[in-house]
């Protein structure tokens, strides 16, 4: 019998201090799942560090793109594990995580399982900018459901600079009909401000997951 799905990160656990995410252009197929397990080994090999939350895993649907999420109870947390050894020796190719915290969600579909991630960045010119962006999308073209959409959970990161949109969907053909429908525009229309630039995101499922 194969095992059950590992289910998405709960992003809105109240004892996460930080979220790390981790974005990486790996080229193909048997590269996402030798990172995948690179990622993952450190805590499936002995007793969880202490501090450590979470870890998700996903792997891009084309392919090429491999996308970490780990919550840890304090970024301080974090760097002791990592000044300790805790994921080996960093080499050139070691990506430095850019630091979120939830700022604002809304569970749109209550029940619904998601399969497929979808995780919009916008580049932003301060903690304004990132604060009213989100509030515009919440309060407006996200606010109201569409189906398949589960959820959307926005992460500001701690630097001020960035703006994760953590959405949801219940499969890839949901987020293919939002794509075609007239609320993309709307959502552009709500973040066209000076300071806010829309940078993309891709559409990903989760490959394996560690949880405490």
């Amino acid at each position: 019998m194969a095992d059950a799905p590992s289910p998405f990160p709960d992003v809105a656990r109240t004892d996460a201090g930080v979220a790390l995410v981790t974005p990486l252009y790996v080229g193909g197929p048997g590269p996402q799942r030798a990172e995948v397990e690179r990622v993952l080994a450190p805590y499936r090999n002995g007793s969880l560090p202490e501090g450590f939350l979470s870890v998700s895993v996903f792997t891009s649907t084309e392919g090429e793109n491999v996308l970490t999420y780990a919550q840890w109870t304090s970024d301080d947390a974090y760097r002791a594990f990592v000044r300790d050894g805790g994921l080996g020796e960093p080499d050139e190719n070691t990506t430095e995580p850019v630091r979120y915290k939830l700022y604002r969600g809304r569970v749109l579909e209550p029940g619904s399982v998601p399969t497929v991630l979808v995780t919009p960045v916008f580049d932003v010119d301060g903690r304004d900018r990132q604060r009213r962006s989100i509030d515009n999308l919440i309060d407006g073209p996200l606010g109201t459901p569409f189906p398949g959409l589960v959820g959307s959970h926005f992460h500001i990161s701690l630097d001020g600079t960035r703006v994760l949109n953590w959405a949801e969907w219940v499969d890839e053909d949901a987020h293919v009909g939002f794509m075609k429908s007239s609320r993309p525009k709307e959502c552009l229309e709500a973040i066209t401000m000076p300071g806010v630039r829309g940078i993309g995101g891709k559409r990903y499922v989760l490959a394996g997951a560690v949880t405490r």
